[in-house]
Parts: structure tokens; C-alpha cells; sequence
């Protein structure tokens, strides 16, 4: 098992119990959830990451707690960056990322700010999501942005 450090931003325990930490990782590792024998889950974030990159991991991470959360044994769940991570395709990948839109980007203040004619590009701001993610949410809700809001 991979050793890590807090990062500067040391350590957040939400409600769930579970311990979030900011770590030195991988350049190609998004994050990972890590549940070591009778300890809580830990959630690891890459430290040089952008805030909007750590919170969709956090959220993302947190989506893999829920759906593993009747485990009481050890497990690791490490996200890398790769073309199926992007894509959405991964099997496994499917829940945590739809849980992780449903948390940052609740639908119906979507669809109200779309209702509103705001672009994505602004919806992404005021989530603070990447803009991409957002246009992910866009596309899943049947709201997909036209065109111009993609430049």
C-alpha cells in the first residue's frame, strides 16, 4: 500500500466519518478511497490539483464510499486520468461520477439556471466545476449547450 502525507491543507473529516487528505500523488492519479482494516475510509486528493479538480474528486471519491459502504473489508480505489475517466465509460466509474454531478450540480439549479439562458461556461463558475464537467451534466439533464456556449 502506497504511503501518503497531508498536503498544506492538512486534513477535513465530514460528517460521513470519513478523513479527507490532500497528498503528494501520482501526476496521473486523480484521487483514491482507501479503507484499510478497522479504520475509517480515507479519501486522497491530489495536493496539486486545481479546488474545482479536488472537490468533483472528493465528490467522486465519496460516490465510491456510497456504493461500497456495506464493505467492511479492506479495499483501494484509485482514479487515474485516463481516456475512459474523461469518457464516463468505465463501468465502474459510472455511479461516483453520476453522484458526484447529482452533488455539485443539483438538477434542479441546473435547470433553472438554464431556464435563465445561462451558459455553461458561466453555470460552471457559479459550481465551480470544470467547464467540461458541467457540459457533461448539461448532456445527461437533455440540456445539452449549442455551439457557441462550446466555444
Amino acid at each position: 500500500m502506497a504511503r501518503w502525507r497531508p498536503g498544506r491543507s492538512g486534513e477535513h473529516r465530514p460528517a460521513l466519518g470519513l478523513q479527507v487528505l490532500e497528498a503528494q500523488l501520482d501526476q496521473n492519479t486523480l484521487g483514491a478511497l482507501v479503507k484499510e482494516p478497522g479504520k475509517e475510509p480515507t479519501i486522497l486528493l491530489n495536493q496539486n490539483d486545481g479546488q474545482n479538480r479536488k472537490r468533483f474528486t472528493c465528490a467522486h471519491e465519496l460516490g465510491h464510499y456510497v456504493r461500497r459502504s456495506e464493505e467492511s473489508d479492506e479495499y483501494a480505489t484509485i482514479d487515474l486520468r485516463n481516456q475512459s475517466s474523461a469518457t464516463g465509460e468505465d463501468h465502474e466509474e459510472i455511479y461516483p461520477n453520476e453522484f458526484a454531478a447529482s452533488l455539485l450540480m443539483p438538477e434542479e439549479e441546473v435547470k433553472a439556471f438554464s431556464d435563465l439562458g445561462m451558459d455553461d461556461l458561466e453555470m460552471a463558475l457559479r459550481f465551480k466545476v470544470s467547464r467540461q464537467a458541467m457540459q457533461f451534466r448539461l448532456k445527461n439533464l437533455g440540456l445539452e449547450p449549442s455551439a457557441l456556449q462550446q466555444a
